[in-house]
């Protein structure tokens, strides 16, 4: 018989009243167990080991090791659902000790290791499994074991260790399956977590299995849906346009389009994905790891394809880049490896955009933050779209109805630095009604030269001919390629040297409008298939940096 003794007050401060079970027979004495977890600390993961002591004193629960609040909590959620699966807290002094102590612990992944590690104290599971055992999860009041964030980037961590198994949430169990071939274990309630603790090798790899199959017969009617892009094709009489984006995606560069409103610049915008090369298994790893770490990997599986983010235009500094003592990730790394879309780009607070500045041009960005620095990736392409006037149709002076003045405020958002980073700079104008009659069908789509088909496959053979170029070194778009990589990789001869000599001294072209003028013009080379930059890809790469057509 269980005999239960009530708490009523005490002198330690914040002692809660509630209802302890003391265990008859037991022994009195004192109790150590430890377990491993995983943590997360911004974007980076750590193994953490929890550990807990039982012995005899006036009845407390102290957790140590520099917590967060979610973290604190823990102790009247696991409370209850100790109490649900009658394996109550004893009547004893229990302090639990998260470490490494001097990173900050936060979420709700430390609950399940810290019940696991109590009930191995109290004798309900073999306390010596757990050292090889490796356990995150978020407990609820009725035992059930929660969806947590961060289990793909935290198992990367733990899967140098080389634990004998991996315990996570049932609803995580597609991150742990997508890491490889790992024991991952998906339970569903803290008293499946029990069992599995207690089984036999043998009968752990058959709950695995079919942990496995009623994970994936679930998930079945949940697949992938392939996302339905706009094509290009229907894209009436945007030609130049069509150019720029084509040349944009093969190298990785920035784009930014300005024109009237409702001439297409957002629906071309939606069409760029479309002709994007897919990412590799490792970008997939990377990026859902990245998803996974904010909270945003939907049913547990790996991002195929590249993320397009359009924040809106009131979107502050830090949502774009990260907010919080501990950042989350912002849109900025949000859009690693994919695209990152300002549509009505001069609509931004001007601190918004200059934001930018530094990870355009690293490829990361660097937070600092109350609670340390932080490092996150943010490799992204950046498509801007923008009206030449706050109305929108300057020059027109026939329908603008816009001061000098009040057009100079308004492009002056987009400061010269920001703007020189720009890689390709187009025009859209007013397309002519009769246009919008054409017709398009399917398979007139699939077989015009300006349709996403036909481009995407231009794309992927310039993409290849930059991954051949760049062969026994790590693969770089032409858009990402350093000053020494330019030298290596885009020569230029005596005649293209003069030619764009003289160009930068007519346009005024700085150093690193240059670089970017030699990069857009390598791959231009690459979508003609040659080996070598000539004059006319120079020119045309100038014919595009061209940003005056703001105020054209």
């Amino acid at each position: 018989m269980v005999k239960t003794v009530m708490i009523v007050g005490g002198q330690r401060k914040n002692l809660p009243f509630f209802w302890l079970a003391e265990f008859p027979g037991t022994e009195r004495g004192k109790m150590y167990c430890q377990i491993n977890a995983g943590g997360l600390y911004g974007l980076q993961s750590y193994v953490a080991q929890v550990e807990v002591d039982i012995s005899k004193g006036l009845p407390c629960f102290d957790m140590v090791g520099l917590l967060d609040s979610e973290v604190r909590e823990a102790r009247e959620r696991l409370r209850v659902s100790l109490h649900h699966i009658n394996a109550a807290l004893p009547a004893e002094k229990i302090t639990v000790n998260y470490s490494p102590a001097g990173i900050v612990k936060s979420g709700t992944s430390f609950d399940l290791p810290t019940a696991l590690v109590i009930l191995a104290a109290q004798g309900k599971v073999p306390p010596e499994r757990l050292k090889e055992l490796w356990a995150v999860g978020e407990v609820g009041l009725d035992a059930r074991i929660k969806q947590v964030r961060g289990v793909l980037a935290m198992l990367h961590a733990a899967n140098q260790s080389a634990f004998r198994s991996y315990l996570i949430p049932f609803e995580n169990l597609g991150e742990g399956l997508a890491v490889g071939k790992l024991p991952v274990m998906g339970v569903c309630s803290l008293e499946e977590a029990m069992e599995y603790v207690n089984a036999s090798e043998q009968e752990q790899e058959r709950m695995r299995r079919d942990a496995e199959d009623r994970w994936q017969s679930q998930t079945k009617g949940g697949m992938e849906k392939e996302k339905k892009t706009p094509d290009f094709a229907l894209l009436c009489g945007m030609e130049e346009a069509k150019r720029a984006a084509m040349i944009a995606a093969a190298g990785a560069h920035n784009l930014l389009l300005a024109g009237p409103p409702g001439t297409g610049k957002t629906m071309l915008a939606r069409c760029l994905p479309g002709i994007l090369p897919p990412m590799s298994e490792e970008e997939k790893q990377e990026v859902s790891a990245i998803y996974s770490a904010a909270g945003q990997l939907e049913d547990g599986r790996l991002i195929q394809e590249r993320p397009f983010i359009s924040p809106h235009h009131t979107a502050s500094v830090y949502a774009m880049t990260g907010g919080g003592a501990v950042p989350k990730p912002g849109m900025v790394t949000l859009a690693h490896r994919g695209v990152l879309f300002l549509d009505e780009m001069t609509e931004f607070k001007r601190q918004t955009l200059d934001v930018l500045r530094q990870p355009m041009e690293e490829g990361k960005i660097f937070l600092a933050r109350s609670r340390g620095n932080f490092v996150y990736p943010a490799d992204f392409m950046l498509l801007g779209a923008t009206n030449p006037c706050p109305c929108g149709y300057y020059p027109d002076r026939n329908r603008c109805r816009c001061q000098d003045w009040e057009v100079h405020r308004y492009l002056a958002r987009l400061s010269g630095p920001l703007l020189d980073r720009m890689d390709l700079c187009c025009q859209i104008k007013q397309i002519p009604i009769r246009k919008l009659w054409e017709k398009r069908e399917a398979s007139y789509i699939d077989s015009d030269k300006t349709g996403s088909k036909w481009m995407r496959e231009q794309v992927l053979e310039a993409r290849k001919r930059q991954q051949m170029r760049c062969r026994g070194a790590a693969m770089r778009e032409n858009g990402r390629l350093s000053p020494g990589e330019i030298l290596k990789y885009c020569p230029l001869g005596l005649e293209e040297q003069e030619f764009l000599e003289q160009a930068s001294e007519q346009a005024g072209l700085s150093m690193r409008g240059c670089h970017r003028v030699i990069r857009v013009a390598r791959t231009i080379a690459d979508l003609e298939g040659k080996d070598r930059i000539g004059v006319e890809h120079l020119g045309q790469a100038l014919f595009f940096r061209n940003q005056n057509v703001l105020r054209e």
